[in-house]
Order: C-alpha cells, then structure tokens, then sequence
C-alpha cells in the first residue's frame, strides 16, 4: 500500500515539495521527500538546524495557528456537510 505524501503547496495550489518519511540515523533526522515535484532527495536536519527552526515554531503566527487547528476542522466539517 502506497502512502499519501505531506504535500506543501504555494498560493496557486501547485505542489512545492512532498514528504515521504523521516527517520533517524545518528544525531541526524533524513527526511525522504520531493523538490518542485521533480527530484526526489534525502534532506539532512542536524541538532544545530533543529534548534534555529524551533525558533521560528515558537512564533505568535504558529502558535495562533495550532490554537486555531480545532476551528479551522470543525469549520471544514460544517461547511462539507451544507453542501451535501
């Protein structure tokens, strides 16, 4: 069975990367994923980069948008079922 990947997209719905997997292999994350739906490719993430990307999770906008998360679904969860 095939799994779906995480799919980025920019503001014309266009696919800009793909996320297959991650896994772990010493002090290193590999994330097996897709560029621009062309090239398929291991990203390396070690410590150092995890520590300045929690930097920028921890930032009123991501913060603002997990609170939101249980909204955003049950407005989705409305708005399917009017349209039925």
């Amino acid at each position: 069975m095939k799994k779906d990947p995480v799919s980025l997209c920019d503001r014309n719905g266009e696919v800009v990367a793909a996320f297959y997997s991650v896994s772990r292999e010493g002090d290193k994350l590999v994330i097996d994923a897709k560029a621009l739906d062309v090239m398929r490719m291991d990203m390396i993430i070690t410590p150092v980069q995890v520590f300045k990307g929690l930097k920028m999770l921890f930032c009123w906008p991501v913060i603002s948008f997990m609170l939101l998360l249980p909204y955003f679904a049950l407005r989705r969860l409305v708005t399917r079922k009017g349209s039925e």
